[in-house]
């Protein structure tokens, strides 16, 4: 038998990233927004991203591009949001995690953790002075809520404080993994008060308060090009006004975490009297 006789085995379609054709069931314009990303991704992140996890580091020279895509504050409406589904949401997530899913936690930590604390929990006006800024992309948040003595078991054994001290809050303890801490702008810090024994949540500043430091985390295996850090607050000053006015306990503090591990649509789980 000669070679031009063997039978050629048929050539494999390509990985389809849909199996169930979630995509196929947007509207045109949100389906424009994933198609958008993947390109994206596809033609600016996969050539070099490579070279950033083998060097441990956050390719910054991708941010101006990245701020361009418009998806900052997707699946939040108003107060400079994209706006759109927790579909639309997950999809893009996904779009990116194709190509790298150190990217998708950048961006889901910053849209979904950070951006979200502050959707649900902070008072109209927390909300338009801090999302409008984070949905252009020109300052970057973390959510600080995992420890290092208690992993992310925070909502019995939280031991971060906050110590009421008249227009001020006194923060003391430490976080531990906090992606996009290391570099962000704005972390969402979640804290016990040590007058009620609840877990309020709170926005720092991280490069101008005193008493608020980050050490980025060393030789890590998985995600690497996300920056994680440990937080250190030693009587880290924050003022009243930095609190989430309408979090009042860890219940809250789970609304966020339902919002984004769950993709359930921000807000749809807070009753008009702010009940869960």
């Amino acid at each position: 038998m000669t070679a031009a006789n063997i039978k050629q085995p048929k050539p494999l379609p390509p990985p389809n990233s849909d199996f169930y054709q979630l995509v196929e069931t947007l509207p045109a314009e949100d389906l424009a927004v994933v198609k958008q990303v993947r390109a994206y991704m596809e033609t600016k992140v996969q050539p070099i991203i490579n070279k950033y996890w083998a060097e441990d580091a956050f390719p910054f020279e991708l941010l101006p591009s990245f701020k361009e895509l418009n998806i900052g504050g997707l699946g939040i409406e108003g107060y400079g949001g994209r706006g759109g589904s927790q579909l639309l949401v997950g999809l893009v997530a996904m779009e990116m995690s194709r190509v790298d899913s150190s990217i998708a936690t950048f961006w889901g930590v910053h849209n979904g953790l950070s951006m979200g604390s502050i959707y649900l929990g902070g008072s109209e006006e927390q909300k338009k002075k801090w999302l409008p800024a984070m949905a252009r992309m020109e300052k970057i948040g973390c959510f600080g809520l995992t420890e290092p003595l208690v992993g992310s078991g925070t909502a019995g054994g939280m031991t971060t404080t906050a110590k009421r001290d008249g227009d001020t809050w006194i923060l003391n303890g430490q976080k531990r993994w906090i992606g996009n801490s290391p570099w962000c702008d704005v972390s969402v810090i979640w804290a016990r008060d040590v007058a009620d024994n609840q877990v309020k949540g709170f926005i720092v500043e991280n490069k101008t308060t005193p008493g608020f430091s980050v050490e980025k985390i060393q030789n890590k295996i998985a995600l690497k090009v996300v920056q994680n850090g440990q937080i250190t607050m030693k009587d880290c000053r924050v003022p009243e006004e930095n609190r989430l006015q309408n979090d009042k306990s860890f219940r809250d503090t789970a609304l966020v975490l339902r919002g984004t591990r769950l993709s359930r649509r921000l807000g749809v789980d807070r009753l008009p009297d702010g009940r869960v």
